[in-house]
């Protein structure tokens, strides 16, 4: 690594990393560098590692969680919460411009303990931070947390994770004495060895499952599982398994080892069951802030497209407004899930199971009749695949909402949309994710 260099920061990129000069000129790219500070940094230009902070920012305020700035989640618990929101709608102008539109400003809710999801890797080889590479601090053991920033190999021990609700806490402490506690083998990403893979933490309001992802297991471990589920203080446990070698908290499910199988979050007046694995937003309080913007977006209308709908949620936000409801999604448990909300709060919908650019000609079937719709796109962070975005570009709707969890995404697809004669009328901004870089945004397209 070279020499370290001062960098000092002055603003945030659209990537939520610190953005600053060195000594030469050269802009930096600095992963929880807050603008007024001046940060000793090793890497690239374009990645550089905080190596040091040898002057803080005039405002910055002491982070809750002990992990902070070694764990891959949060960035920004050392800014305040105000000027984190302040900093994130200056970073959407700057770079949103292009699109136009009306600016409506940034909403959001609490900075912590806001997550109803959490996703933990076991490793026997511990990340440790520059100043306790000195002091004796056993680098190989038995650790349950989350992979250091670029590292897959290493993890973060965390024995509670700040951003995370009291109750998924109190649970996860359970489960980290018993589970690391036994003589089976942490799971080694380099060796692909290991039984113990990744624990899953999610909350409703009927409580808190928790999923056990592991290798194949015996009977031994069958019954360890059976036996110590029930002392965990959740709502349901669950186990997966998988022999992938991908370090990822994905499997087949082998059995429901203790209480439910899903949990059940209200938005908004409705209610939702959520499956374990299915998508729907970590931060419950903030999604009801997005879901009501989206259906000040969509406005009303006969028909609304809820593409890439999930489990229903921005959909059926805006039922009262429509007639008739099509959604439709690549997760087929996503899929089921609002199948079961919808028939729940009384909402007439179909939904559909697929990937939109391929389903083209059954969404039109769905849809016909009604006149234009109103449609709705929140797609993954890559943005619209190139096929879905020449369907929705070439749409006869009323309007489109274009939902974004990365701004640059929008703004590759909202140039395109605008090639195509659409036009941004409005933009709002929703801080679903606070300490982190993250922002939603939702965008209002019409075309004469």
């Amino acid at each position: 690594m070279r020499h370290p260099i001062p960098v000092s920061i002055d603003s945030f990129g659209p990537d939520g990393a610190g953005s600053g000069t060195d000594d030469k000129g050269r802009r930096w790219n600095v992963r929880g560098g807050a603008p007024g500070s001046v940060v000793s940094c090793g890497g690239k230009p374009k990645s550089g590692i905080i190596l040091e902070i040898l002057s803080p920012a005039p405002d910055a305020v002491a982070p809750q969680c002990a992990q902070f700035a070694v764990c891959g989640g949060c960035q920004w618990q050392h800014v305040p919460l105000e000027r984190q929101r302040a900093e994130k709608l200056a970073s959407l102008a700057r770079l949103l411009a292009p699109l136009g539109g009306t600016d409506h400003g940034i909403a959001g809710a609490e900075g912590y303990g806001y997550r109803n999801k959490v996703e933990l890797s076991f490793g026997r080889l511990r990340y440790m931070a520059k100043a306790e590479l000195d002091t004796g601090i056993t680098r190989e053991g038995r650790f349950l947390g989350m992979h250091a920033p670029g590292r897959f190999d290493k993890v973060v021990d965390a024995p509670r994770c700040e951003i995370a609700s009291d109750a998924m806490n109190a649970v996860l402490a359970r489960v980290r004495v018993d589970t690391l506690g036994t003589t089976w083998p942490l799971w080694d990403p380099v060796a692909h060895t290991g039984f113990w893979r990744h624990v899953g933490l999610r909350e409703g309001r009927n409580g808190v499952l928790v999923l056990l992802f592991t290798t194949p297991g015996d009977d031994e471990q069958a019954a360890w599982i059976a036996a110590h589920a029930a002392d965990w203080g959740a709502a349901g446990v669950l186990w997966f398994e998988t022999d992938a070698k991908a370090d990822a908290a994905i499997g087949t499910l082998r059995a429901v080892v203790h209480g439910q199988d899903h949990v059940v979050e209200r938005l908004g007046g409705l209610d939702y069951r959520l499956s374990p694995t299915a998508f729907f937003q970590v931060n419950p309080r903030g999604a009801e802030l997005l879901c009501a913007t989206v259906a000040q977006a969509a406005g009303r209308g006969g028909t609304l497209l809820d593409l890439y709908c999930g489990t229903g949620v921005l959909g059926l936000a805006c039922a009262g407004n429509f007639t008739r409801i099509v959604g439709i999604d690549v997760n087929a448990a996503s899929v089921a899930d609002a199948v079961v909300n919808a028939a729940a709060n009384g909402v007439e919908a179909t939904f559909l199971a697929g990937e939109v650019e391929k389903h083209v000609a059954a969404i039109q079937r769905a849809s016909a009749g009604s006149g234009r719709p109103v449609v709705i796109v929140d797609p993954p962070r890559v943005g619209l695949h190139p096929d879905a975005l020449a369907y929705v570009a070439g749409l006869d709707a009323e309007a489109l909402v274009y939902v974004a969890c990365r701004p640059t995404s929008l703004l590759r697809d909202g140039l395109a949309l605008q090639a195509a004669g659409w036009r941004c009328t409005d933009r709002w901004a929703v801080d679903l994710f606070p300490q982190t870089g993250h922002v939603e945004v939702v965008t209002r397209w019409e075309r004469p």
